[in-house]
């Protein structure tokens, strides 16, 4: 009796200590194959899953930010006009544009005050929703490039920068308006950069008559604005549209990486 306890000691040692790939294979039965076939089946879907996820995602990234058209469209992955030094943001929850829409803002604004230090604050109107869309009191602003942004006055008037005031001869710092319209056209030959500004086709010609008293060009002047040509005529920059007497209406082009921007 004991020898034989003593060789089947011997003889699971000698099992035991053989290779893993020598060991004796335990035969699975054909519901276990099932089994881990199916389990292997699930792994294999949610990895798919993940892939395909994350596939829209880059699809998404490479599309950009602004999609569709300003009067037709959406905002993706929004960047956020922060607040700042110089200008009040009216709807902080309307400040969302693309990156290169806010950058160019931020811009124009600081060229401007730079140049004019002393102007009071400037009012800074409706951009986009953060996922762009249709807002209130706008058939444009839907897809992150568009920007209402106030004007400078001689003076801060009563209510400015919370509300827009109108404009006119007695009240209009033509200096300053004329340079934050400047600093906006600098970006024409930018990516993204200014397409085109509304503004008042009388407001156009108070700042046109400033200029020309100011030794400014014809010529420069011919590029910037509508006026005198006529509230239709396909000259200048600057173009008229109704109700924007009390600001400029900024809107930016398509920058080269949004494919899915119109």
């Amino acid at each position: 009796m004991r020898v034989l306890v003593g060789l089947g000691v011997a003889l699971a040692f000698v099992v035991t200590s053989l290779p893993a790939d020598a060991r004796p294979q335990r035969r699975t039965t054909k519901q276990q194959r099932l089994k881990g076939h199916k389990a292997t089946k699930k792994r294999a879907a949610r990895i798919s899953t993940i892939r395909e996820r994350d596939r829209i995602e880059i699809r998404e990234l490479l599309r950009g930010q602004s999609i569709g058209a300003p009067q037709d469209g959406r905002l993706q992955h929004a960047t956020e006009l922060p607040a700042g030094d110089g200008y009040h943001i009216r709807r902080p929850q309307r400040a969302f544009g693309t990156e290169t829409t806010v950058e160019f803002i931020e811009r124009a604004i600081s060229d401007t005050l730079e140049a004019y230090p002393d102007q009071h604050v400037l009012a800074i109107g409706d951009i986009s929703a953060e996922s762009g869309g249709p807002i209130t009191q706008h058939h444009s602003h839907q897809s992150g490039r568009d920007a209402d942004i106030g004007l400078f006055y001689k003076e801060q008037p009563s209510g400015y920068p919370e509300s827009f005031i109108h404009a006119d001869e007695e009240n209009l710092d033509c200096a300053a308006t004329f340079k934050l319209i400047e600093s906006f056209l600098a970006t024409t030959s930018e990516d993204g950069g200014a397409q085109v500004i509304f503004l008042d086709f009388d407001v156009q010609g108070i700042l046109y008559d400033w200029a020309v008293e100011h030794s400014i060009s014809e010529r420069r002047l011919a590029r910037i604005f509508q006026y005198p040509h006529g509230r239709g005529a396909p000259e200048g920059l600057v173009r008229h549209e109704p109700n924007h007497d009390n600001h400029i209406h900024v809107r930016f082009k398509c920058p080269s990486d949004d494919t899915g921007c119109r």
